[in-house]
């Protein structure tokens, strides 16, 4: 089996049928629209909520096979935000990917304590998390 950078988790994820649909959380509209668009062109489904607080109140029907979260939001940050998912009973299966500025070093430690399932840090070429997306969320 390849190793997957960036993957924290080593349970196993039931497939799913495309289109794949995407929940990003992250307080930059900009960034957040541009991410969105990259994974459309590559077939993807996405919504886009600023807090996990708004994503914990979406209607049942919008529930997605992949989240991904920025860590550093005001109010509430990622690590909140995962833990109140793995909380529900409507996202503690849901594969979370942290998708943020800071190293991994720096958030390994808390996000595995959230229940993170995987990391990818802004900036790098985007099919690191694409390769994420499709391990955690298999077609």
């Amino acid at each position: 089996m390849v190793a997957i950078p960036g993957l924290w988790t080593d349970r196993l994820f039931d497939r799913v049928l495309p289109p794949v649909v995407v929940l990003i959380i992250e307080d930059d509209t900009t960034g957040a629209q541009a991410l969105a668009a990259v994974l459309v062109i590559d077939g993807f489904r996405t919504t886009i909520v600023e807090s996990g607080l708004t994503a914990l109140g979406m209607p049942l029907a919008t529930t997605p096979h992949v989240v991904i979260l920025d860590i550093e939001m005001p109010t509430c940050d990622g690590f909140a935000v995962a833990s109140a998912m793995r909380g529900s009973s409507r996202f503690m299966h849901t594969p979370i990917i942290a998708y943020t500025s800071l190293a991994e070093a720096d958030v390994e430690e808390r996000g595995k304590q959230a229940q993170i399932d995987a990391f990818c840090r802004k900036g790098v070429p985007i099919q690191s998390l694409l390769d994420l997306i499709g391990h955690v969320a298999p077609v």
